[in-house]
């Protein structure tokens, strides 16, 4: 077993406690396994904190791979695609995390008090003890569990701080988001929707022509991220929810299922019923 070391228990024990509330999905991702599996190839789109709670997070990425457990931090400085392999906890058989997900615009408020930046790039991925960001992750727990949402935001402000004054300069690395991105951004607020070339026209005000050109430059196409940004919602419920696979399937717009678990398998190489906490 574990040992935990103080002060990381007592901010342990606060992250465990909002992980079991029902109602903060919109603020956090509460992520569970009951069995150990890879994905390869899981895109993220913005800066990104994995603290675990039960087991053990492995990221890969260029070669590099970190590994951390309860009491440490996973840092995703910036968007990237990376391979992920989540380790249940032995004792317990579970594997347990929370996600939070840094929006653009916490990112910039935070580039305003850091005006006089240097170029660095993105960043590598990076650990960290959980008491390294003690003070910020403290306040955010408690703001969510009172329900003082514009004081959790305040929160993730000081954290993004807190990092960037720690060395990590890519949390702060201002990138203009490929079509590509905005194209699965849209996709991934209504996946079960029977998108059409004409709905990505008129969103982004570009012909389909063009729409192909710039996609094909970027190496994929409309129906390809169609496809990944329906299977990265899908990935996203089977963490965070005990739907079964079939509800799942259908959420994402699968009317078949098994069409949904080849699907799914092919994109992140492992079945989906092995993926959730169902």
């Amino acid at each position: 077993m574990t040992v935990i070391p103080e002060p990381n228990a007592s901010l342990l024990a606060e992250l465990q406690d909002l992980a079991s509330r029902g109602d903060l999905a919109s603020r956090c991702l509460c992520l569970r396994s009951y069995q150990s599996h890879r994905l390869k190839a899981v895109d993220i789109d913005t800066v990104f904190l994995v603290l675990p709670l039960q087991g053990i997070k492995r990221m890969r990425e260029h070669g590099q791979t970190l590994s951390v457990g309860p009491g440490e931090i996973l840092l995703v400085p910036g968007p990237r695609r990376l391979d992920v392999e989540n380790l249940p906890d032995p004792a317990s058989g579970e594997y347990a995390a929370i996600g939070i997900a840094i929006h653009e615009e916490t990112l910039d408020l935070a580039r305003r008090l850091f005006p006089e930046r240097t170029g660095e790039g993105a960043g590598k991925i990076a650990s960290m003890p959980l008491d390294a960001l003690s003070q910020p992750l403290t306040a955010w727990c408690t703001a969510l569990k009172s329900g003082r949402i514009p004081f959790a935001c305040h929160a993730l402000l000081g954290l993004v701080l807190a990092l960037y004054e720690m060395g990590h300069h890519g949390v702060l690395e201002r990138r203009i988001p490929s079509l590509t991105e905005r194209v699965r951004g849209m996709i991934a607020e209504t996946p079960a929707c029977e998108w059409m070339s004409s709905d990505i026209e008129s969103a982004v005000a570009m012909s389909g022509a063009s729409i192909r050109r710039r996609l094909a430059a970027e190496g994929t196409s409309l129906r390809s991220i169609i496809v990944e940004a329906r299977l990265a919602c899908a990935l996203e419920l089977l963490y965070t929810t005990r739907l079964p696979v079939k509800a799942v399937a259908q959420r994402v717009g699968y009317a078949s299922a098994s069409s949904f678990c080849k699907r799914f398998a092919e994109r992140y190489g492992v079945e989906p019923s092995r993926v959730g906490g169902t």
